[in-house]
């Protein structure tokens, strides 16, 4: 949680004032945007590392060792950013600090949905979406400030250093994922962990799997290559689930959006749009609460937020274009509400409800492997999308937001056709019934107490 918190808080401190120490040092004062795009960009190549390599560290040595690294990589970040003035320095900073990102991204999920009880698991992976709001939000209400003088962001920045020392700390006495050592046949540590984080029954069942062999994770004998494909083969469904889904809220721009809000309420035609920037914070961190406290409940659940939030962000982005296209559709103020309000719907809908979805549906043996490889596709459209988002927002303004609103609207219709509601179920019951949870469940079906089977049982035939 601390990793996730200090992250965005580095990533944001403050980053109008990043943008023009890029835009000086470099020397590109004739090309501000192409500056800009590349701090942001070089970040998100270090988060595509990070995805690359963060489950292979996360399967071999553990999640609280993969999140201790990620603790490391935040730390050595901040610190050259607060200190440097050299520009590969500089670049070098975000470049961490976007592997620092990407790795807490793929573990986080994974090790709260393992950790989590089944009627809860909705809140605990959500809270991991909070704490990256909580850090933008602090770092937005810096960026509003009007001189660099004033906050000397090189120190400021230095802040975004104490969560992440702070659970340095502590995660070497973090309880590892009982389901990681399930993967290991490791029946002891299955049993220690479960004890000290309360889930002896939530974890009964797994661990008689583990004694009967019906759950391993080999991690020799096969190449990686080979292993992957054997995975992709045996569990192809919840795999396109999960690509389909994160390529959607990448693909969604909502990041680029909320990176060069600046700019887009400028476009939108408010004068002084510095002042705004907290809305974005507040409105990110109202949709995370709301997903956090929703997504378990009977009401909403993970589907039908996802579907709701997809189809009110097509809507601003529908009235966005429509202002954009007669300047006098809309007053500047309500053009801004359309953005804040699509902000807060991005993260009511897609924010910390896509790590519940997405971390739930797939199996215990491929559930980093297969997160990591998810987000790598969101990281290669995250590049694509920050390298351009400006470029086309100055020589197509209604272009883009027509382009935006029809893959917010093919979002939703994925959402409905697709994505199953799992709330109430533990992650040993949904993969024993793959077949009735990958399809989307009736709503109520998805309400009913789930019955547990056992993995390899053999069905009595109906002649």
């Amino acid at each position: 949680m601390a990793t996730t918190f200090a992250s965005p808080l580095a990533s944001w401190i403050p980053l109008t004032e990043i943008f023009n120490f890029a835009t000086q040092v470099v020397q590109l004062a004739h090309a501000f945007s192409r500056s800009r795009e590349a701090v942001m960009s070089f970040a998100s190549i270090g988060g595509l590392g990070a995805r690359l390599c963060g489950p292979t560290i996360a399967d071999r040595y553990g999640r609280s060792a993969a999140l201790f690294l990620a603790d490391v990589l935040i730390l050595v970040s901040v610190a050259m950013q607060s200190t440097t003035r050299a520009v590969p320095s500089f670049f070098l900073a975000r470049f961490l600090i976007g592997a620092g990102m990407g790795l807490a991204f793929v573990v986080t999920p994974t090790y709260l949905c393992e950790i989590a009880p089944r009627t809860q698991r909705g809140l605990f992976v959500c809270l991991h979406e909070v704490a990256v709001c909580v850090g933008c939000l602090l770092g937005l209400h810096v960026s509003s400030r009007d001189t660099t003088v004033e906050w000397q962001w090189h120190h400021v920045i230095a802040f975004a250093a104490l969560p992440a020392a702070v659970q340095l700390v502590f995660v070497c006495v973090l309880p590892e994922s009982p389901r990681w050592f399930a993967l290991r046949g490791d029946v002891r540590g299955l049993d220690r962990a479960s004890a000290l984080l309360g889930l002896e029954a939530e974890t009964a069942e797994l661990r008689k799997l583990v004694q009967t062999g019906g759950v391993t994770s080999d991690l020799s004998g096969t190449s990686c290559c080979r292993r992957n494909l054997l995975n992709w083969q045996k569990h192809r469904r919840p795999l396109m689930i999960a690509l389909g889904l994160t390529g959607c809220n990448s693909a969604t721009g909502t990041f680029a959006i909320q990176t060069y809000a600046y700019d887009l309420l400028r476009v939108c035609g408010v004068q002084e749009p510095g002042e705004l920037l907290p809305v974005i914070g507040w409105m990110k961190l109202t949709g995370a609460l709301l997903a956090m406290f929703t997504s378990d409940s009977e009401l909403l659940g993970r589907r039908r937020l996802v579907i709701g939030g997809s189809f009110f962000c097509t809507i601003c982005d529908v009235l966005l274009a429509l202002h954009l296209a007669l300047p006098t559709f809309l007053t500047p103020e309500l053009a801004a509400s359309c953005v804040f309000f699509r902000i807060l719907s991005w993260n009511a809908g897609y924010g910390g409800v896509q790590f519940v979805a997405v971390s739930e549906i797939l199996p215990s043996e491929v559930r980093s492997s297969f997160m990591g490889q998810s987000q790598v596709a969101a990281s290669v459209i995250d590049i694509l999308i920050f390298q351009l988002f400006e470029t086309l927002l100055f020589m197509d303004k209604v272009a883009t937001f027509v382009i935006f609103a029809a893959i917010n609207f093919g979002s939703c219709l994925f959402a409905f056709r697709c994505l199953p509601d799992l709330r109430g179920m533990s992650l040993e019951e949904i993969h024993a019934g793959s077949s009735r949870s990958y399809g989307v469940l009736e709503e109520e079906e998805a309400s009913k107490e789930p019955q547990a089977r056992v993995i390899g049982a053999i069905e009595p035939r109906i002649e």
